[in-house]
């Protein structure tokens, strides 16, 4: 049963792994026209509802383990702290990739309008250009990350409850 589990887990991940490059392979070329909309986010349809199966298929996988309530703060912990600096990393990335585009606005038109690039990495999911950011390794890693996080937290909150629980009917 435990292989069953563990197949369908490689599955989800897989397939939200797909998903995500196809939509890093989205990203226009910097310096050319990008047209109208953005079609990656139709990917966020089907990628969240793989995301909360795959919080369940953890939960299910993770359902007879047990840890202590300090271990599974501990953990919690360092997952939200990978989330945060990956996060920043991200925020790193995006100036990094915004001096790529300003260097490909140069050698096309001869000079880079900041006040362009600044418009179309701005826009969030609605900018074609901003695919790579919200669509790559890093992105990919921080959602398997908050998946776990979620789960982990589902296991500490009934860890609590069932603490307090025993602790009522001892009283008793």
């Amino acid at each position: 049963m435990k292989i069953k589990h563990l197949t369908g887990l490689f599955i989800n991940a897989l397939v939200c792994l797909i998903l995500v490059l196809l939509g890093n392979a989205m990203t226009p070329k910097p310096g050319t026209s990008s047209g109208n909309g953005n079609p990656v986010i139709l990917l966020l349809i089907p990628l969240s509802i793989l995301f909360l199966v795959l919080v369940l298929q953890w939960i299910r996988m993770f359902k007879d383990l047990k840890m202590s309530l300090s271990k599974l703060s501990m953990l919690i912990l360092a997952l939200a702290g990978y989330i945060v600096a990956g996060y920043v990393y991200q925020l790193h990335r995006l100036e990094a990739y915004r001096e790529v585009l300003a260097e490909a606005f140069e050698l096309r038109w001869g000079t880079a309008d900041w006040q362009h690039i600044e418009s179309i990495t701005t826009g969030g999911l609605l900018s074609i250009h901003l695919n790579n950011q919200f669509f790559n390794w890093n992105t990919y890693f921080m959602m398997i990350a908050f998946s776990l996080l979620l789960c982990f937290i589902y296991k500490w909150i009934q860890g609590l409850a069932n603490r307090r629980y025993d602790g009522t009917s001892a009283k008793k």
